[in-house]
């Protein structure tokens, strides 16, 4: 049976089909005794390789993204005996300073900067703004692209930028800061939510969704009556993103309160 034919398609997304693919393909030099390592997976890449390689086979996933809690990751698909060191994920850390003490720098401007230099996505990791405004960033990336990035990056949004590589013990993460607010919505479903909570109404965020923009945990959804539960996160292309922390209950009316967040 070829891989076309196989029943593992209906488990994914059209969308997903071409990074199936790379997946099996990794899976298969993997096996041959040639370790391969992905480029930065976000957290349903991940998920889609841990399915596909497995656990307690011949190869098995390692992932690594700079730090404790990373969101973006590469993986390393090799045989399950190695130990792998931090130098085979090929990561690279970046400091990002403005050129002046009250530069600050947002996520989208980092990011956006990057991919004008005609970066990939998959070769950035996460983006670590600090919470002081004066110091700047931190960047992790493949280690392929760190020289380029450190010898052409030089002005992020309005601000002039300077780059050093730096150590991974270097990074300094920032405490995770959310905006918390309830919402009250007619039902659980997830254009109810992405209305309520991108004030949009409720006929755009069904087109939007049906149009293949959201996703929730990071997987395509096109269908605008899919029920959320507590800890889907939820993002629309253009908008942003955001998870639900809590069902609180009802009102009297017998609308759900549902406690959201996103991030700052």
């Amino acid at each position: 049976m070829s891989r076309r034919e196989s029943a593992i398609w209906e488990h994914f997304h059209p969308e997903e089909h071409p990074f199936v693919e790379r997946v099996l393909d990794w899976t298969d030099r993997a096996a041959r005794g040639q370790p391969v390592r992905t480029p930065f997976l976000d957290p349903r890449g991940k998920a889609i390789v841990e399915s596909l390689v497995g656990q307690g086979g011949e190869i098995q996933p390692f992932f690594d993204g700079g730090y404790e809690g990373a969101e973006r990751c590469r993986c390393l698909i090799a045989p399950w005996w190695i130990s792998p060191k931090e130098e085979a994920f090929g990561l690279s850390f970046l400091s990002v300073r403005t050129g002046r003490r009250s530069g600050h720098l947002r996520h989208p401007d980092v990011l956006g900067a990057l991919l004008g230099l005609g970066i990939k996505r998959e070769m950035i990791g996460d983006i670590l703004i600090s919470q002081d405004s004066q110091e700047g960033c931190f960047v992790i990336v493949a280690h392929e692209i760190a020289d380029f990035v450190v010898l052409h990056l030089d002005r992020i949004g309005s601000e002039s930028v300077s780059l050093e590589l730096c150590d991974r013990d270097d990074l300094v993460v920032p405490e995770r800061r959310v905006e918390q607010w309830t919402v009250t919505v007619a039902s659980l479903r997830v254009d109810a939510l992405v209305s309520s909570v991108f004030r949009l109404s409720r006929a755009k965020a069904s087109e939007a969704i049906r149009s293949g923009k959201c996703r929730v945990n990071w997987q395509v959804t096109e269908d605008p009556s899919r029920t959320l539960g507590e800890g889907d996160t939820v993002s629309l292309r253009g908008w942003g993103r955001f998870r639900v922390d809590a069902v609180e209950g009802k009102t009297k009316k017998g609308r759900f309160r549902v406690r959201v967040e996103q991030p700052r």
